[in-house]
C-alpha cells in the first residue's frame, strides 16, 4: 500500500524524467527527494520546487519532510521549517498530491541546485490521536489547504 508515484500528467510542473525518492542505504530512516529542475536560490530568498511526486500511505501515518543534514553547512532550510503530509493529500483535487519543497537560503551566496540533486528527505511515521478535539472535516485541496 505504501508507495511513491509520479503525479498525473495534467498536474505535473516539470518536463522530463522524475526520480522517485529512495533510501541511501539499507539502514537509512528517510528517503531522499530529488530535484526535477535546475534552480538557483539567491541569499535571503526562497524557491518552491515541485517534485512531481506523490506518496500513498495509511490513514494513521504521516510523511515528515526535512532538508538533508548536509545542507545545513550552506544555510539552506525549509521555508516552513518542516513539512508534514497527511494521507489525504494523496490524489487531492488541486494538485494530485504533488509534493512541494520550499527552500529558503539563509546564506550569503546563491545556492545552486541541479536536476537530480537531493534536496530533502522524507520519513514515514505512525501517529496517535486524542479521544477529544478530533474532527470529521475532509480535505478540500492541495498544498496548505487545511490551514485556510
Amino acid at each position: 500500500m505504501r508507495k511513491f508515484e509520479i503525479v498525473k500528467d495534467e498536474m505535473r510542473r516539470t518536463i522530463g524524467e522524475i526520480k522517485l525518492p529512495e533510501r541511501a542505504s539499507e539502514n537509512s530512516i528517510a528517503y531522499d527527494i530529488y530535484s526535477p529542475i535546475n534552480v538557483t536560490i539567491p541569499p535571503m530568498q526562497s524557491k518552491m520546487i515541485w517534485t512531481d511526486i506523490k506518496a500513498k500511505f495509511g490513514e494513521e501515518e504521516a510523511l515528515l519532510i526535512n532538508v538533508r543534514s548536509s545542507m545545513g553547512k550552506y544555510k539552506i532550510m525549509l521555508a516552513n521549517t518542516q513539512g508534514w503530509i497527511e494521507s489525504d493529500y494523496y490524489e487531492n483535487n488541486s494538485n494530485d498530491g504533488n509534493i512541494g519543497i520550499n527552500l529558503f537560503n539563509f546564506g550569503e551566496k546563491s545556492y545552486e541546485i541541479k536536476k537530480g540533486d537531493r534536496i530533502a528527505q522524507c520519513m514515514l511515521i505512525n501517529y496517535l490521536t486524542f479521544e477529544n478535539g478530533n474532527t470529521n472535516k475532509k480535505r478540500n485541496g492541495g498544498f496548505g489547504s487545511t490551514g485556510k
